[in-house]
């Protein structure tokens, strides 16, 4: 299918989604969250593709969402989908593996739409930040915070929450926001090795465990920790 705000590729098995508004830094329009979260709707259920690489024309990955939508009040959710989150998916549960690709600068709500997805990967000039604090709003739109807090240490998320400066790739390799940092030409080749191995797997396999990696996510300290004092008592009982 053509869009106007996105390209889409298939290739065994495994669905590319660039997103393409480069002159406008990849900024959600409510087109582009339509075309975006439709995309994603007919991959989750189409049974012959396992896999999802979302990454990025030009040198932004995604600034978020359209601010020049949100100033003249046009931006808008797609009609049946308006739980799906401000980016078309960052508060959807799909059932097969997201990948990002991220190349280039990914702030704002591009790092909650990068936080929604499985696996990260970026080129090694990508740069990564959080900067709504500094113009008066918090990040909690998306998601970002409440997934930024479980995915990295809370030191590091604060600093990128509170400070609000950009990250560079290797940082965002060290704080655990990304899991490989990789030359431009190799990202592309990267993320799909990385979504080959995927669809060597089992579909349900890969289903299940997903959807055990997510609830697990969901589970805070105190409740890890109340399950661990139960499961240590339940051991020395039947020792």
């Amino acid at each position: 299918m053509a869009y106007e705000t996105i390209l889409t590729e298939e290739r065994d098995g495994i669905l590319l989604i660039t997103f393409n508004r480069p002159k406008a830094r990849n900024a959600m329009s409510s087109l582009m969250m339509e075309e975006f979260s439709s995309e994603l709707e007919r991959w989750d259920n189409n049974p012959t593709q396992r896999c999802c690489i979302i990454t990025n024309a030009g040198t932004c990955f995604c600034a978020g969402a359209d601010l020049k939508e949100l100033a003249a009040g046009t931006y808008h959710l797609p009609e049946g989908k308006e739980n799906w989150g401000l980016l078309g998916m960052s508060k959807h549960r799909f059932k097969k593996p997201l990948i990002a690709a991220v190349n280039g600068v990914c702030v704002g709500g591009g790092l909650g739409l990068v936080l929604a997805c499985d696996i990260a990967i970026a080129s090694s000039h990508s740069v990564f930040g959080l900067p709504e604090a500094r113009h008066g709003r918090a990040s909690t739109g998306d998601g970002a915070i409440l997934r930024l807090m479980q995915q990295i240490p809370q030191k590091y998320a604060a600093e990128l929450i509170l400070v609000g400066d950009n990250i560079d790739a290797e940082k965002a390799y060290e704080w655990g926001l990304v899991s490989r940092v990789v030359d431009e030409e190799e990202l592309l080749p990267t993320a799909f090795k990385l979504a080959e191995g995927i669809v060597k797997s089992a579909p349900l396999a890969i289903e299940y465990s997903k959807a055990a990696m997510k609830e697990a996510a969901a589970c805070d300290d105190i409740l890890l920790f109340y399950l661990f004092v139960l499961f240590y008592f339940l051991y020395l009982s039947l020792n």
